[in-house]
C-alpha cells in the first residue's frame, strides 16, 4: 500500500466518493487524497486508489475490520500525524499522513472501538 497524505471529509459527502457503498451503509469517517480515498464505515475500510492523477482506472478495495492485524499513531516533530493499518495479507500498511491542523486521534479511538 502507499503513504496517502491526507484531508478529512465530511461524511455526507463520502458517499460521493465510490459507488461500492451497501444500501443504508454509514460512513463514519472519510479521507481523501489526490489519488485516493479512505471511507471507514459501520462495516469496512474502503480504500479507492488511482495510480497518479489522470489514471481513469480506479481500485476499490475493502477489508472488514476483522481483518485489521494491528495499527499505530506516530506524532513528528514537524506536527504531522500519521496512522498505520496492517490489512489482512497485505506487506505493507495502509498509511495516512495528515497536516497537523487535522487530528487523527479520533479515528485511532474509532478504530479501538471497532476492534474491542
Amino acid at each position: 500500500m502507499k503513504i496517502l497524505d491526507v484531508d478529512p471529509l465530511p461524511t455526507a459527502d463520502a458517499a460521493s466518493l465510490t459507488g461500492h457503498l451497501a444500501e443504508c451503509e454509514r460512513v463514519d469517517a472519510a479521507f481523501v487524497s489526490p489519488t485516493g480515498s479512505v471511507l471507514f464505515t459501520a462495516l469496512r475500510i474502503l480504500v479507492v486508489t488511482r495510480e497518479n492523477l489522470l489514471e481513469e482506472k480506479v481500485e476499490t478495495a475493502s477489508w472488514p475490520y476483522r481483518e485489521i492485524r494491528r495499527f499505530s499513531i506516530q506524532d513528528s516533530e514537524d506536527g504531522r500525524t500519521g496512522l498505520r493499518v496492517w490489512l489482512g495479507e497485505e506487506a505493507q500498511p495502509l498509511h495516512l499522513r495528515a497536516r497537523p491542523d487535522i487530528d487523527l486521534k479520533p479515528l485511532q479511538r474509532l478504530l479501538a472501538e471497532r476492534l474491542g
